[in-house]
């Protein structure tokens, strides 16, 4: 993938000292990042040039099919993490927003929507830094949709193996019976 080394520098220190330097990287003008996806490359050079990214210019010809959100839920997560990574808090704060926004939109209720939100979780937990207030977010919705995640096998494997989540999500065992608010300060 292509992008001007300028535009590179400039909306990020730390990629801009992967671009500027006398070493290999500097020299050739390429940086490689084999731990992010095409996906959020993609949408983070979309962003680099535009402001924005996850424009879909597409004519639909029949009407549109109900959306998987858990996906675009993902690649939100994918570019708060590759933010975080290269000190890009502008491109935080739009794929926060964005997250925030999807996620408020959705009323989990299917076996689907379990196994999608265990994956948006698995990954936060995974990806995000332990300080990141989605992941506080996202152990207080898995609270409110307890019931729902409860009878998942992948949910038992997902506390096992994010001891921090589970001490979160213990916080709140009684369930919530509302959708939790988002806070920044959370």
């Amino acid at each position: 993938m292509e992008i001007h080394r300028k535009l590179l520098a400039s909306i990020s220190p730390e990629l801009n000292k992967h671009v500027n330097n006398d070493m290999r990287e500097g020299i050739e003008g390429k940086i490689h990042i084999p731990e992010e996806g095409e996906e959020a490359l993609t949408l983070f050079i979309e962003w680099a040039y535009s402001g924005d990214y996850g424009h879909k210019n597409v004519t639909l010809k029949s009407p549109p099919k109900p959306e998987d959100p858990w996906p675009s839920l993902h690649k939100h997560l994918q570019l708060c993490a590759f933010a975080d990574k290269f000190n890009m808090p502008i491109l935080r704060e739009l794929a926060e927003s964005k997250f925030h926004t999807k996620i408020n939109r959705i009323e989990p209720s299917r076996k689907s929507d379990a196994t999608g939100l265990i994956m948006v979780i698995g990954y936060a937990y995974d990806n995000l830094p332990s300080s990141h207030p989605i992941l506080k977010y996202l152990a207080q919705y898995a609270s409110w949709k307890l019931g729902l995640l409860r009878g998942a096998t992948e949910f038992n494997q997902l506390m096992l193996t994010q001891p921090t989540f589970l001490k979160e999500l213990v916080k709140h065992l009684n369930g919530l019976t509302a959708k939790p608010n988002i806070s920044k300060s959370s």
